[in-house]
């Protein structure tokens, strides 16, 4: 973990939100139209221009951003988490205000995943934290699943709001040494937002070297997200400062690379209900967490 401002006052007690007017030294967009070395497009398949995007500069907060999710049909409102606290934050597109709410204690959290029902929060040890959507201004119902994954360590958690199935993928399991895979578990969700095992899914090493040579024998993703009305998965790693797209059976199709001056820590990403893309990334050495959004 790295040195950030800690949130302090803060109690898992406390049941109203907290609001912080983002003025402008704390949190501004700004549209780049100039930024071509954003990231180097080697397939152009994706309906994306990443040398141009709108840069959301994050409240001090967020400089620990890992991931981000939208309510159904409310694109306004992105909720993050940040991998240091057990807090959920939403951040207004619109007027730059950022509240939050506490689910957890102090933590290292990667992901976040909203189904119709409920919020899920994925813990790098696999862990799994979940509360009811109307809960969302005052947690209070918190249910932690543990040991439903083999150990490792995991970073990208997506929930597919249509099928009801939630996504989380290894960046880091001692099953994939041996086979140079990377895998992935499936679960449906129950009425009372618990996971239940599904099925398992893998991205093969050799596919993504075909793409880009430079990946040997492993690869370490960040986060994933599906593009439902294409029906591909964009899948982030921080570490080999990637974005790999595959079909809806995890077939690689595409590799960009990201540039690591633009994104010091990629390890969000999620679309809006236009499909517009949405990649968040930790402060790094800048000093402000980012979010990037890529109109289709």
């Amino acid at each position: 973990m790295k040195d950030a401002t800690r949130l302090t006052a803060l109690a898992l007690g406390m049941i109203s939100s907290v609001l912080l007017a983002c003025n402008p030294s704390n949190a501004n967009k700004e549209r780049t139209t100039s930024i071509s070395d954003v990231t180097t497009d080697k397939q152009q398949t994706i309906p994306y221009r990443l040398s141009s995007g709108e840069k959301i500069n994050l409240p001090d907060e967020l400089l620990e951003i890992s991931g981000i999710a939208f309510l159904e049909g409310q694109d306004q409102d992105i909720y993050a988490i940040q991998d240091e606290q057990g807090l959920l934050f939403r951040y207004n597109l619109s007027t730059q205000k950022l509240t939050f709410n506490p689910f957890g204690k102090d933590g290292d959290y990667e992901d976040i995943g909203i189904s119709k029902t409920h919020f899920f929060i994925l813990k790098s040890n696999g862990a799994i934290y979940s509360f009811p959507i109307t809960e969302k201004d005052n947690i209070q119902t918190v249910t932690e699943q543990k040991d439903i994954l083999p150990k490792g360590e995991y970073e990208g958690l997506f929930v597919d709001k249509t099928s009801n199935l939630a996504y989380i993928l290894c960046k880091e399991c001692r099953t994939d040494k041996k086979q140079s895979q990377t895998t992935g578990y499936i679960f449906s969700i129950g009425a009372d937002g618990k996971f239940n095992p599904q099925g398992e899914f893998a991205i093969q090493i050799d596919e993504l070297k075909k793409f880009d040579p430079k990946i040997k024998k492993t690869f370490k993703p960040s986060a994933l997200a599906k593009k439902t009305d294409s029906n591909e998965w964009y899948i982030l790693s921080s570490i080999d400062k990637a974005l790999v797209v595959t079909d809806e059976n995890f077939h690689v199709k595409s590799i960009t690379a990201l540039d690591p001056k633009l994104f010091p820590q990629p390890e969000g990403i999620n679309f809006d209900s236009k499909f517009n893309l949405y990649i968040s990334s930790e402060a790094g050495d800048q000093d402000k967490g980012i979010i990037y959004k890529f109109e289709k």
